[in-house]
Parts: C-alpha cells; sequence; structure tokens
C-alpha cells in the first residue's frame, strides 16, 4: 500500500534526505520516495494498514510538520 503526506518545512536536500533515512527504518515502510518541489512524501508500506502516525512522528522528530 502506498500513501502520500504533505511535509511542511522541507525546503532542502538535506531536509528530505534526512526525512528519507528516518521514514526508511520504520518497520512497517517499504520504500520512501521525496518530492522536493513539491513538499510530498509517497512511502510504500509492507501492510494493508498505513502506519500513518508513526510517519507523522518521525517526521516530527526532525522538526517537520507531515499530514
Amino acid at each position: 500500500m502506498q500513501k502520500t503526506y504533505e511535509v511542511r518545512g522541507m525546503h532542502c536536500v538535506s531536509c528530505s534526505t534526512g526525512i528519507k533515512k528516518l521514514v526508511k527504518r520504520l518497520p512497517s515502510v517499504d520504500q520512501v520516495d521525496v518530492e522536493l518541489s513539491n513538499s510530498k512524501i509517497h512511502v510504500t508500506f509492507n501492510t494493508d494498514q498505513p502506519q500513518d502516525q508513526a510517519v507523522i512522528d518521525a517526521v516530527k522528530r526532525l522538526g517537520y510538520q507531515a499530514k
């Protein structure tokens, strides 16, 4: 299952790299693709249920907001 999240505050390659690495570490995540120009991340989960709160919390730990 894939889900897209808007990320506020992500404005450079360093930001997107940090978000990608941290979200990819979540056990329910298979893949993370970042659209820096649109401030979005596309997360592919290895379960049928997206783990929204886990993704939101991971992004928040880096100082950004995801919805």
